[in-house]
């Protein structure tokens, strides 16, 4: 019986002496930046004064450990250190990404922190695209503008869904014709001879209009009349890029709301120089029409 109650207590020992952290630990994911590319410093204790030991990428998964207030102790690679709690699975997580609303209205700050220099003012009217996290603040942009910098987290709201701006009047509607084959020709009727054979679904526009019959224009630069009867409006292409970026406006200016992968069939509505508005997939936005296929 003692030689029983000694071999308890020695485990109890063992196990007593064992880091409670080895219980706690836990696989996360960092969340630092919304381009992928940002890199946090691992400190060797909660707080910015203690040294660098290490650093972790955005998307990194490590081991998580021991907390000390808003500190977390992480370990990446062979490497242990101290990251803030709001950059593993959470908080940076939702702030990373997207379009964020303003709650409330404040100073745009150069570096981040609040005692560095103003260069801009936003109210609660305004959008911002999220880039980095530091400090308590995030690296912003505001959308619509060509103001960047630094803003306080408790400043940014939710995600909010940027609608692409509306085609100007200029725009040209894109038609597709219908029938298996339609001949053009060189007039505004069955008389006139057939200068060409178009396929099912060739995208074209109106260049002008007699009776039932429209002259027009297709994607690869033929001319001629067809039947109004075999034209429909929207015509469907498929995206040529690797990723197409969708914008908001026609211009590589204006905010990216999202991407279509290469061979995506999209809806193209209208087009406005050389730029179409399209939908696919529930995003509807502007696209290079250099990167479509008709």
């Amino acid at each position: 019986m003692k030689r029983m109650i000694a071999i308890l207590l020695a485990l109890m020992l063992l196990v007593a002496a064992l880091p409670c952290t080895a219980f706690a630990a836990s696989t996360k994911k960092v969340y630092i930046s919304s381009t992928g590319k940002g890199t946090m410093n691992l400190r060797a204790g909660p707080g910015y004064d203690y040294k660098v030991v290490g650093y972790v990428h955005h998307n990194n998964k490590v081991k998580t450990y021991e907390e000390d207030g808003d500190w977390i102790k992480v370990k990446y690679g062979k490497k242990t250190g101290w990251i803030k709690t709001m950059y593993v699975d959470g908080t940076t997580k939702a702030l990373g990404t997207g379009y964020k609303a303003i709650d409330s209205a404040t100073n745009v700050y150069a570096k981040a922190n609040t005692s560095s220099s103003v260069v801009g003012k936003i109210t609660t009217a305004d959008t911002v695209k999220v880039y980095y996290t530091e400090h308590d603040m995030a690296s912003v942009h505001v959308t619509g503008s060509s103001l960047s910098g630094w803003i306080p987290i408790d400043a940014i709201g939710g995600t909010v869904k940027l609608k692409p701006d509306t085609p100007p009047a200029s725009s040209s509607t894109v038609y597709r014709t219908t029938a298996s084959v339609l001949n053009l020709r060189a007039g505004a009727g069955t008389d006139y001879k057939v200068i060409g054979k178009l396929k099912k679904g060739t995208g074209c526009y109106i260049l002008e209009s007699k009776g039932n019959w429209r002259k027009i224009k297709t994607f690869k630069g033929k001319v001629g009349w067809v039947s109004n009867n075999y034209l429909r409006k929207e015509a469907t292409a498929k995206v040529t890029a690797s990723v197409l970026n969708v914008r908001k406006g026609a211009g590589t200016n204006t905010e990216i709301l999202g991407g279509f992968k290469k061979g995506t069939k999209v809806t193209v509505l209208y087009t406005s120089g050389n730029w179409a508005y399209v939908t696919a997939k529930g995003l509807t936005g502007y696209v290079s029409l250099k990167y479509l296929k008709f």
